[in-house]
């Protein structure tokens, strides 16, 4: 098993049995029908009459038909791919975001030799597994759900894995230069475009990962997300990776979202009480 691999599942199964610590307070905000939440009512608006991407949203995992979405090692053989969407992008895996994409990412050639060292190391330098943060793409794919708080200005999107924080500005700024310094989750700022919510973000640190396998993005690249919410239970986010020093050509992908509806985010401190190295020691775990 990998390190960097297996932890957010070791996490996600030990944060399991703690889901329901707040006692049952269901949102007046949520259609019913039949006495249950219908997630394919209209999807809301706010009281400025924008789209409403408020709640707790939960990533719709694509796995592998016979494993858990985790990958082999590095010798062993490649994981089947998800199945392509109905239509538009390829939808990105936790392990691998270009897993649906034929041929994978385009990659530049020392792009793709820097996956192959971050595999062959067993992916323990995924910031995951060091309880830092994650790359973005690393976030929304995650196993674990996030929140996300809507404002005129501001949406903040609240991870639970490694209790990451983001903001995204809506108050018509731009985005910095090169000059600025690079941050774990870079400049975010977003614009309506109808009903979807286009969120540009650039100066992220340099060689980030964005998935389990260690794809690259250089902190010359932009990270472009097209949010739109269906109906009431879904959310869509179609991501385009533009990152000229590390690929070929700019690649999109898409992330599904589901509500969880009357749930909240419980407290994860990463670096708290962290028994994942004890863990592999006892269980002897080898490449």
């Amino acid at each position: 098993m990998l390190r960097g691999m297996i932890r957010p599942t070791i996490l996600f199964l030990l944060v399991t049995p703690l889901l329901a610590q707040w006692s049952n307070y269901p949102s007046k905000r949520i259609p019913m029908k039949d006495g249950k939440p219908d997630l394919t009512a209209a999807a809301p608006r706010t009281a400025w009459d924008a789209p409403d991407f408020s709640g707790v949203w939960d990533n719709v995992r694509v796995r592998p038909p016979a494993g858990n979405g985790i990958p082999p090692p590095v010798n062993g053989p490649a994981p089947a791919p998800p199945p392509p969407p109905a239509s538009g992008p390829p939808v990105a895996t936790f392990a691998n975001i270009a897993a649906g994409m034929k041929g994978g990412a385009p990659l530049q050639p020392w792009a793709a030799e820097l996956i192959k060292q971050r595999r062959a190391s067993n992916s323990k330098d995924n910031p995951d597994a060091l309880c830092l943060p994650m790359g973005l793409m690393q976030f929304n794919t995650h196993s674990q759900p996030r929140k996300i708080i809507q404002t005129p200005d501001m949406i903040v999107i609240i991870y639970e894995p490694n209790s990451g924080l983001r903001q995204i500005y809506l108050d018509g700024r731009t985005l910095p230069g090169p000059e600025a310094d690079a941050w774990w989750y870079g400049y975010s700022v977003g614009h309506w475009d109808g009903n979807e919510l286009v969120v540009e973000t650039v100066r992220m640190k340099d060689l980030q990962w964005l998935d389990i396998w260690g794809t690259p993005l250089t902190e010359d690249g932009e990270i472009i997300e097209r949010f739109r919410r269906t109906n009431f239970g879904t959310l869509e986010i179609d991501v385009t990776i533009d990152d000229a020093r590390a690929y070929t050509e700019p690649w999109t992908v898409r992330v599904n979202q589901r509500l969880l509806p009357n749930e909240e985010l419980i407290e994860f401190i990463c670096a708290e009480n962290d028994q994942f190295t004890n863990y592999l020691t006892k269980a002897a775990v080898k490449p």
